[in-house]
């Protein structure tokens, strides 16, 4: 599975216009896109880039672009002829200005001297980054592409979506969020994408998940207890698999009662936008029901 976004407030990851400052009515037909949530959110908006920059890949895949962004779009639009132009960290500055593109999105969190450069090039547009702000990284996004109105009635309708589930399904059942890293285990908290998500959707958190300092916090095999919960949703791709064979993971309750819940990463833990929030939402009704 190949990771394109960062995680989800786990990376710290012109003209001098800014995320902040514009708003272009005319839409823009040659985008690069160089972080969290670009590819979801043009593609949301019918914009194909012509550049990517990508995140390492779990599995190898050279094209960067997650299977849920396949499922979603593969047919509607060639996918496979966006142009890489490295990765994330270190995109090809060159390799960019080949493609001459009239707007290049980056993020706030981008190394200075890069968006210098890439300035020397066309318009850049950042956006903030992570995931805390995803919602209003896609209105800083639509408005550098001109499709405001469209992007403000895509999120209204996901949101109506979440509330009328809601509303219908009459429980505030308790979810409980968790991934790997390397060979590490993540807390997922109320300001990450799928935290989030789950709020939208009415539903509630364990205690010791209520953060609010930052996205995700560690959690020790020997704080397992943790993760119960009504459901539990997890994912971990790339290492970290041993807990699930652990005494402690097959004690919790949650375990116990068939809710425990294998997802996939790229939506729920490594992305931050409107495609995967509405990814994250289906999973959820499918698994809890109406």
């Amino acid at each position: 599975m190949a990771l394109l976004a960062a995680c989800s407030g786990d990376e710290e990851d012109a003209d001098d216009s800014t995320a902040s400052s514009t708003d272009s009515d005319a839409q823009t037909t040659r985008v690069v896109a160089l972080n969290t949530g670009h590819l979801d959110h043009l593609l949301l908006l019918g914009i194909v880039p012509v550049g990517l920059a990508v995140a390492k890949s779990a599995n190898g895949d050279p094209s960067g672009i997650p299977d849920y962004i396949y499922d979603r779009f593969g047919e509607s639009f060639d996918l496979d002829a966006i142009e890489q132009v490295g990765l994330r960290a270190e995109p090809d500055v060159e390799k960019i200005a080949t493609l001459e593109p009239d707007l290049i999105l980056s993020n706030d969190r981008a190394d200075e001297a890069l968006l210098t450069q890439l300035r020397g090039i066309t318009t850049v547009v950042t956006t903030n980054g992570g995931s805390e702000l995803w919602k209003e990284d896609l209105g800083i996004l639509a408005d550098a592409v001109g499709k405001r109105e469209e992007a403000d009635d895509l999120l209204a309708a996901y949101e109506k979506n979440a509330s009328d589930w809601a509303d219908n399904r009459g429980n505030d059942a308790v979810v409980s969020l968790v991934r790997g890293r390397n060979d590490e285990y993540i807390l997922t908290g109320p300001s990450s994408l799928s935290g989030s998500v789950v709020e939208d959707a009415g539903l509630t958190r364990p205690d010791g998940q209520r953060f609010s300092d930052t996205a995700n916090h560690d959690l020790s095999v020997e704080n397992t207890d943790q993760l119960d919960a009504d459901y539990l949703f997890y994912s971990f791709d790339g290492g970290a698999e041993s807990l699930t064979d652990s005494a402690s993971w097959r004690n919790l309750e949650v375990v116990k009662a068939g809710n425990a819940y294998a997802v996939d990463m790229d939506a729920w833990f490594l992305n931050a936008s409107l495609v995967a929030a509405q990814y994250i939402l289906d999973d959820l009704k499918d698994r809890i029901g109406e």
